[in-house]
């Protein structure tokens, strides 16, 4: 990478994704924990980081080299005004919600946390991105989806809306061997959609693998993986959670995802239309006959 990053435009994690391949195993370690800790981590001395990840401090120093910066000091810095660029745009929504209440409770703050987030998703969330997976979602009939631990809800959700617009969907819930059998349906007439955040689990590894070998096209809805395994996805959704040490928020992931069946509904609404239809008139006929008995 180029000598002096912009530090001024140019995020964190878009730095450590154009040369993630190119890290060390103990690199790669540094990198994997500031991206979990970036707000912490930009506050840190280099001496502080290596005791805490066990090594020495001249290893973070070639770390920040490797990035291409000229110094650890100056990597730190891009760090700490990607941290006051967020704090800054969160201050501005918050600081106009405490003029028009002096205390809040629990409920009342995460309401604002959540408007919060999802006036980033605004900047963050590719509308170009969003189209390419409406398009994908059009041309496919038969859709799996991944979705672990509390993705699993969001996993649910696609199900339900997907199939009332006749669409086949092959939900995938575990991290287990039961996992290898639906597989087995996949290929390159399918879509595969991806629900991913925080970590790149072996079996997000390997289902990522399986589809890529097969030519099954990829959308990923994920947080902080984009720049670690988006190179093997056809379209990758930015749905940023919140800071990695908090309580995470699924609102924005979620409204990505209602996004997308509402613009798929808009385009295909003549057999949408249908689907639904036929729906409420299979719920009619199950209504008469309870009433029957």
């Amino acid at each position: 990478m180029d000598e002096n990053p912009n530090s001024d435009s140019q995020d964190f994690s878009q730095i450590v994704s154009e040369c993630y391949n190119e890290l060390t195993k103990s690199e790669k370690r540094i990198a994997d924990y500031i991206r979990k800790n970036q707000d912490e981590s930009a506050f840190l001395s280099a001496a502080e980081l290596a005791e805490r990840l066990e090594l020495s401090e001249a290893t973070l120093v070639r770390f920040a080299r490797t990035l291409g910066f000229p110094s650890y000091p100056t990597m730190r810095d891009v760090l700490q005004e990607t941290f006051r660029r967020r704090v800054t745009h969160s201050a501005r929504l918050k600081g106009r919600l405490d003029e028009l209440r002096e205390s809040g409770d629990i409920y009342e703050r995460l309401v604002i946390s959540e408007m919060d987030y999802l006036t980033q998703a605004l900047e963050t969330v590719d509308r170009k991105g969003l189209q390419h997976a409406v398009d994908l979602l059009h041309e496919r009939k038969k859709v799996f989806v991944y979705g672990v631990g509390p993705s699993v809800s969001l996993v649910n959700l696609m199900e339900i809306r997907l199939g009332r617009f006749g669409r086949q969907v092959i939900p995938l819930t575990t991290a287990g061997r039961e996992i290898l059998e639906p597989l087995i349906l996949m290929n390159d007439q399918d879509l595969f959609f991806v629900i991913c955040f925080f970590d790149v689990t072996p079996t997000l590894k390997f289902v990522l693998d399986h589809a890529n070998d097969i030519h099954c096209p990829v959308i990923m809805l994920t947080d902080t993986l984009g720049s670690i395994i988006g190179d093997q996805a056809d379209v990758v959704l930015a749905a940023r959670r919140g800071p990695i040490s908090e309580f995470h928020s699924l609102v924005v992931p979620m409204t990505i995802i209602n996004a997308l069946l509402l613009m798929l509904a808009s385009e295909d609404q003549e057999k949408v239309t249908e689907h639904l239809d036929k729906l409420d008139h299979f719920r009619q006929q199950y209504k008469i006959i309870n009433h029957s008995h």
